[in-house]
């Protein structure tokens, strides 16, 4: 018996049939099982259906395959299903996707950009742009796609007419951040504003290590006396 966290929710896999409760008939063909049924995997181990759905093939006679979610990966029909906990469970291949560096965006991508600038969710933009309907699968390719820069740069394109027609530029913003820091009465304000503005014009030194009070004022060392205390602490008692 083994347990397995998706969403926060553990899951079982039963390795046994003597370890599956009594309140369960598995299915003996996974192929024919329905969303929250237990199957017979092909491993002879016991695991249950999260979730079943379908989607598009770009080629081939069967455009529309069904495939089936369990919490430890997921598989097509044609598939070998067996329970290994996959590194990846939301696609087929069962690996984490790797970085894409590719400049230009492909038909999806630029439908999604376009319905991502319409105000809907990056969730629902995915599955009106992609050949799915599995939201969780939507859920995790939305927030990998985000991270793109040819997503990132193709949203900013978009948006450029709406920050100009609202008045919205980069001295705009500046200066917002400068009146902050320098008409706020609370002195975290300040900093944060000091800050954002230190990061902006990559003021800072990341590889500095010196210690610099809040006040201002420069941290100059110990003095003689400091370090001789140090060096010879007060016996006890």
């Amino acid at each position: 018996m083994r347990h397995y966290t998706v969403n926060r929710v553990s899951h079982t896999v039963y390795d046994e049939a003597e370890e599956l409760p009594n309140d369960i008939t598995p299915v003996t063909d996974w192929k024919n099982a329905a969303e929250g049924d237990w199957v017979l995997a092909d491993d002879g181990c016991y695991i249950q259906i999260l979730k079943r759905g379908s989607m598009s093939r770009r080629k081939g006679k069967i455009r529309k395959v069904s495939y089936f979610r369990t919490c430890t990966g997921t598989y097509v029909s044609s598939s070998f299903m067996d329970t290994s906990r996959r590194e990846n469970i939301y696609t087929i291949s069962g690996v984490k996707s790797k970085t894409d560096t590719r400049e230009n965006m492909n038909k999806y991508e630029t439908l999604f950009v376009n319905y991502l600038i319409s105000g809907i969710t990056p969730v629902e933009a995915y599955i009106k742009a992609f050949p799915t309907n599995d939201p969780h699968y939507a859920n995790f390719r939305s927030t990998e796609l985000i991270k793109c820069t040819r997503i990132r740069k193709a949203m900013k394109k978009e948006l450029e007419p709406v920050l100009e027609k609202l008045g919205i530029n980069q001295e705009s913003v500046l200066e917002g951040i400068k009146q902050v820091a320098d008409c706020s009465e609370k002195d975290d304000t300040k900093l944060k504003a000091l800050f954002k503005l230190s990061d902006i014009l990559d003021l800072e030194d990341k590889t500095s290590t010196k210690v610099t009070q809040l006040t201002g004022v420069q941290f100059s060392g110990f003095s003689d006396q400091q370090l001789e205390d140090v060096q010879r602490p007060k016996e006890l008692g």
